[in-house]
């Protein structure tokens, strides 16, 4: 994909304000807005970059050439009366390759862009993909209107996969009306027919990119928003600090990560390790700074901080917050699951100091309390019920189905147990007894296709699958036990709210699980588990962590 850049303007407003740089080369977090656009379309895997400059910025024309890329970029020196103009200045470049055309000033989170770009480059069916945003912070938005998602009877209108498509564009207003919530970005994905549209307004003697929008929607292509949650624009100096609030909202603060004992990561040491430190990138580059702890020297770490404490209770100092930032610590983020490193956390966390998963939401995860929480709190769930250690299986159920460990959670195989018979069951369960193992929780056994969840609680972040079609192992392989899924419709809504549920019941905002869909689409949480490795998607996850990070701080 292609990639350009509309920098020709003036920069009136920031000259007039007393900014003495060319707006291109205005450095934002110390980087000059151009160049940090560059960056990000390497990154984003761009084949060629064009950018417009106008004929009297000779310095910011000297910059972009003094830059050495690894992909051509291509420098197109013009003076234009208006956005629209500059876009046909270097529609010859773009033409052949579907491309992104962005502001020089436009200010956006980077992982948020990158999944953008993944959105358009997968949807090969769309003549372009705005991007949107519910962010209104301009002189004059342009108000973007799109289609309701819903069918006849208000339910979600979902593809075959359960996964939604943007909504389709079917306007672009200079005022807001009925139903507009989203105004346009200044960020633009688009091919060839949008090109040959442009053609059309230039022969028509049409001006501004607004109108150019416009006409796209009346020659019926087809364009969908894609929404961004904040989207700014740099017009004015005040703007300049708006945007570095808005990229490093966590300059100056420390976090500690506590990554999870390998003994407690069966089969997924890897990735268990990966997405906290996919997390610790997306804080750095919200400006925090990030040191990571092993679970065992973390008791160390806890150590210092509840020694810390301590001084603060004798020197009369009321703020806990403050002593424990003086240790380094405004957050803590943590896959822990040893007694000892939750318990650290727990007194770090009651002493104020937050902490993402919680200690008591850890807890809560164990299978019995789990079970005994859904059922009281209406969360979908097989029949179960749970026997204490010592007791049989009682008459009158079902099989096949599963025994699993109730006082704590899986670490080895025989921890979840696929039952056909009431003899094995009780061969099954006397093993837990011999293991000490205090509760085992009996679930019934479902029918119907397996699917896995990812998600972020707080966030708009959900991601499913089925792991019989793409190869997936889980760590001890039971998803073989339903067999191929068979791709039986739900509804991604329902099954993200009842996930999201439940982890706002057990106080686990970073989560994952299984469940399992009916015949007739209803869906049934078989398993749910705090901070699991996301490594089907786990670029994407780190970000949604980060910034849920951010919203508990």
């Amino acid at each position: 994909m292609r990639f350009a850049v509309i920098a020709a303007g003036e920069g009136s407003r920031l000259a007039q304000e007393g900014v003495e740089q060319p707006k291109p080369l205005v450095p934002v977090c110390g980087e000059p807005m151009i160049e940090r656009l560059l960056r990000i379309f390497v990154d984003c895997g761009a084949t060629e970059i064009v950018v417009i400059v106008n004929e009297w910025s000779t310095a910011v024309r000297e910059h972009i050439e003094s830059l050495a890329l690894p992909v051509p970029l291509r420098l197109v020196v013009k003076t234009t009366p208006s956005s629209m103009h500059s876009l046909h200045a270097l529609s010859p470049y773009l033409r052949g390759e579907r491309f992104c055309l962005t502001t020089v000033d436009t200010i956006f989170r980077e992982a948020e862009f990158k999944k953008y770009i993944r959105h358009f480059a997968a949807t090969t069916d769309i003549d372009g993909c705005m991007a949107v945003t519910p962010f209104v912070d301009d002189e004059k938005p342009l108000w973007v209107g799109v289609e309701q998602q819903v069918d006849a009877d208000g339910a979600s209108i979902l593809d075959k996969q359960g996964s939604h498509h943007m909504p389709r564009v079917t306007g672009f207003h200079d005022s807001q009306e009925q139903g507009d919530y989203l105004i346009s970005g200044g960020i633009y994905c688009l091919g060839d027919r949008a090109l040959d549209v442009l053609d059309h307004c230039m022969e028509k003697g049409m001006s501004r990119m607004r109108n150019f929008q416009r006409q796209l929607v009346a020659e019926g292509l087809k364009l969908e928003a894609y929404p961004i949650n904040k989207i700014l624009d740099v017009d004015h100096r005040d703007d300049i600090a708006k945007a570095e609030a808005f990229l490093r909202p966590l300059e100056g603060k420390k976090l500690v990560g506590v990554c999870r004992g390998n003994e407690y990561s069966p089969n997924c040491v890897d990735n268990d390790a990966a997405i906290m430190h996919a997390v610790k990138d997306n804080l750095e580059l919200l400006g925090a700074e990030v040191e990571m702890y092993n679970e065992k020297d973390f008791y160390t770490k806890a150590e210092t901080i509840d020694a810390a404490l301590q001084r603060a209770a004798d020197n009369g100092i009321i703020d806990s917050n403050e002593a424990i930032a003086n240790e380094h610590a405004d957050a803590f983020f943590s896959m822990a699951r040893s007694k000892r490193a939750l318990n650290a956390l727990d007194r770090i966390e009651k002493n104020g100091t937050p902490v993402v998963n919680s200690s008591d939401g850890i807890d809560r995860c164990i299978r019995r309390t789990m079970t005994e929480m859904f059922i009281e709190g209406g969360v979908a769930y097989p029949e179960s019920r749970i026997i204490e250690k010592g007791n049989s299986m009682s008459d009158g159920i079902d099989y096949p189905l599963w025994l699993k460990r109730g006082d704590g959670c899986a670490q080895q195989k025989e921890d979840t147990c696929y039952v056909q018979s009431k003899d094995e069951a009780e061969k099954l369960l006397n093993d837990f007894w011999q293991r000490g193992v205090e509760s085992v929780v009996v679930n019934e056994h479902l029918k119907g296709d397996l699917i896995k969840f990812y998600g972020v609680e707080g966030t708009d972040f959900f991601y499913w699958f089925y792991p019989s079609k793409c190869g997936h192992r889980s760590k001890f392989g039971l998803e073989v036990i339903n067999g191929d899924a068979r791709g039986i419709l739900f509804d991604t809504d329902a099954l993200k709210q009842e996930a999201d549920k439940a982890a706002l019941m057990l106080g686990v905002p970073v989560y994952g699980g299984d469940c399992v869909i009916g015949d007739d689409g209803s869906i049934k949480i078989i398993d749910f588990n705090d901070w699991p490795s996301f490594a089907p998607c786990r670029d994407e996850a780190a970000f949604n962590i980060a910034m849920a990070i951010l919203n508990k701080m």
